[in-house]
C-alpha cells in the first residue's frame, strides 16, 4: 500500500508536473484493478509496486475522495483529476462526481467539463445509477449549460449524459 500512499501524495504536490503524472498514473491503477488496463501503457509507466496494486471498492473510495478534494482545490489540475476520478468504479464513482459538478461545474473549464460529462456517461451506462440524484436541477442546468458549449467535444458528452438521464427516468 505503500505505492498507493506515494501516488496520493504526489498527486497533491506543489509541483505541477509532478502532480499531473502522479495522477495518470493512478489512473492507470484505477484501470487496472477494474479491468479496463492498457497493460502494455501501464508496465512502461508504472512502477513494480503499482503494477501489483489492485484496489478495492472501499480503497477507489478513499481515492475518489482524494481527488474530488484536488479538484474541489487545485483549478489548473481540475481536468486531470477529474479525468483520473472517472476511472474510479461506477459503484463508487457517481457519488463524488454527481457532488463534484454540483459543486463546481459552472466553474469548470470546456476540458474539465468533458471529462465530467464523460465520467458521467460511462458511470451510466456500467451502474444502474440512484435516480434520486440525477433529477437535481442544478445538475441538470449545469448539463445544459454545456450542451451549449462552443466546444464540440462537450457539447457532444453533454448531450449524451443529458439523453441517458432521460432515458432513466422513462
Amino acid at each position: 500500500m505503500r505505492a498507493l500512499e506515494d501516488l496520493l501524495t504526489l498527486s497533491a504536490s506543489n509541483d505541477f508536473d509532478q502532480r499531473e503524472y502522479a495522477m495518470f498514473q493512478l489512473g492507470l491503477v484505477l484501470d487496472r484493478s477494474n479491468l479496463e488496463a492498457d497493460d502494455e501503457l501501464a508496465a512502461r509507466t508504472l512502477s513494480r509496486e503499482q503494477l501489483r496494486l489492485r484496489l478495492s471498492s472501499d480503497e477507489q473510495e478513499m481515492v475518489a475522495e482524494h481527488l474530488s478534494q484536488l479538484a474541489l482545490r487545485l483549478k489548473e489540475s481540475r481536468a486531470s483529476a477529474i479525468w483520473t476520478l472517472g476511472k474510479v468504479e461506477g459503484a463508487v464513482l457517481l457519488g463524488p462526481l454527481l457532488a463534484l459538478i454540483k459543486s463546481i461545474g459552472e466553474q469548470l473549464s470546456d476540458e474539465a467539463a468533458y471529462q465530467a460529462c464523460h465520467a458521467l456517461s460511462k458511470c451510466l451506462e456500467k451502474s444502474p445509477p440512484i435516480r434520486v440524484n440525477l433529477r437535481d436541477a442544478k445538475l441538470k442546468t449545469i448539463l445544459d449549460r454545456w450542451r451549449h458549449s462552443g466546444d464540440k467535444r462537450l457539447q457532444m458528452t453533454a448531450s449524451r449524459a443529458i439523453a441517458m438521464i432521460k432515458q432513466l427516468d422513462d
